[in-house]
């Protein structure tokens, strides 16, 4: 043997174990990202949950490191709606970087601790999604790659579902993209389907080409931004006897942001275009918002009232215990001075608009106060007010193009249109009605016994009073 081959033997040598340590370190790296997140799951689902029934827990049921390769099982165990424990299984097959083999193999050249495939196993709550997917596929999988920092990144394909029944689905299948930096604590996704449609007796709901972004940053223990937007470029319902309801270039925004204990969070709805059938109804805008909102209060009234109901018949009226122990848990909700707002509902067409808004404010109640639930109630009110304006025009152009295919539709206009005109005078004339902008308003406001109606203070027995004089015969 020359030397030479022996220099290149030796280092050939050296090259394969440095590769195999590396291999090695890879997953060991690999595998203590993987538990970390699990483990961060956990805590955060623990953090989060209020209800009586023991917190849904994500687990590492099995986890074989090997040199160059991995084999994982997840399994995520909770209680359903019935109160029974299910589970989910997740298989997991790795490949130890530095640069492993399937990532190579599609062009994914930078070092990485893993890349591996996942699909859910069958049985358990999985198995009615393995019975609906055609041919039995694997009803998705995906491919994740983990960095040797702990970042991660993730695309799942869902395979397209048809089913039918009371309630029938068909999905396309769809893609969801995700990406995980451990740095900034930070969590992106986005994913896109083609069709969702759902039926059952009362109609159909189709949703066309949908689209989902979402940015989630952690910070602390308990803090959170997030912000993520849903879109489709149409959504139409059906129901027998009516036109088709399309709603055009639908849109959904949604921000929240925890600090502590509060919660801050708004969502907006816009629908570019409304139209029944061929009518053109305008354009559609809803906003919402809640500020100050003490999320394990809120979590804990919300449990026991679910609580309450599901011990009491529907409709019987709450016992004196069952008061006070709402009282008990509406004391600490009301103790952050929550806000709850809809900013906004406008409807707008080529005749005019109309629109409505509404604010509650409340305030703290002292734990010694009136122990009556309904006076704390109306003492944690701060203040309430709402705005409302209709435009008569844009009224008249609705109705007469959704009554055009009947054949009383004319008639039907008018005596609305008439009714319209009677009673929206009266209240004008009783000063709880006036004409602005094209439209018709009115702005009321209650605080600490008074109400306010277009800048008129009123007692509320006064109010009372105008609107049956305004709306009696």
């Amino acid at each position: 043997m020359t030397r030479g081959l022996k220099v290149t033997l030796a280092l050939g040598g050296i090259v394969v174990l440095g590769y195999v340590g590396a291999s090695w370190y890879a997953g060991q790296i690999a595998q203590q990202s993987i538990v970390s997140w699990v483990d961060q799951t956990n805590q955060d689902i623990q953090r989060q949950w209020t209800a009586p029934e023991t917190p849904p827990e994500l687990q590492v049921a099995d986890y074989q490191r090997g040199v160059f390769s991995s084999q994982a099982r997840y399994i995520f165990k909770f209680t359903d709606q019935d109160g029974q424990a299910q589970s989910l299984a997740v298989e997991q097959a790795l490949q130890h970087g530095p640069w492993p083999l399937e990532a190579l193999k599609n062009g994914i050249w930078q070092p990485l601790a893993a890349y591996s495939h996942l699909q859910p196993l069958p049985d358990g709550a999985w198995q009615p999604w393995f019975d609906v997917v055609a041919d039995h596929q694997v009803p998705w999988q995906a491919t994740v790659q983990v960095g040797f920092q702990g970042q991660a990144s993730g695309v799942w394909t869902l395979q397209p579902v048809k089913t039918i029944g009371e309630l029938a689905l068909d999905f396309s299948g769809g893609v969801l993209r995700a990406d995980y930096t451990p740095k900034q604590r930070q969590t992106t996704v986005t994913a896109e389907a083609q069709s969702l449609k759902i039926q059952d007796d009362s109609g159909l709901l189709h949703f066309e080409d949908l689209h989902f972004q979402g940015l989630t940053t952690l910070s602390g223990e308990t803090d959170m931004q997030s912000h993520q937007t849903l879109q489709a470029s149409q959504v139409r319902i059906q129901q027998e006897g009516a036109p088709d309801l399309l709603l055009h270039q639908p849109a959904m925004l949604l921000d929240l942001a925890r600090t502590g204990s509060l919660l801050d969070g708004r969502v907006r709805y816009d629908v570019e275009q409304l139209s029944a059938g061929k009518q053109n109804l305008g354009t559609l805008q809803l906003q919402a918002s809640a500020q100050q909102l003490n999320v394990e209060a809120v979590q804990a009234l919300m449990a026991l009232l679910a609580q309450q109901q599901a011990q009491d018949d529907d409709g019987a009226p709450l016992t004196p215990q069952q008061e006070q122990q709402v009282r008990e848990a509406l004391l600490p909700v009301l103790a952050a001075s929550p806000r709850l707002a809809l900013d906004a509902v406008t409807w707008k067409t080529d005749k005019g608009q109309t629109d409505f808004k509404a604010v509650a404010q409340f305030r703290p109640v002292p734990q010694d106060a009136d122990p009556d639930l309904g006076r704390t109630i109306e003492s944690a009110i701060a203040r309430v007010s709402a705005h409302a304006g209709v435009s008569r025009p844009m009224l008249m152009q609705i109705l007469r193009d959704t009554q055009a295919s009947s054949s009383d539709g004319d008639m039907a206009v008018a005596l609305i249109g008439m009714l319209f005109d009677r009673y929206s005078g009266r209240l004008r004339r009783a000063e709880l009605l006036r004409e602005q902008d094209g439209q018709l308003q009115v702005d009321i406001s209650y605080a600490d016994g008074v109400v306010t109606i277009n800048d008129r203070e009123m007692t509320p027995p006064e109010l009372s009073g105008r609107l049956s004089a305004a709306l009696g015969e």
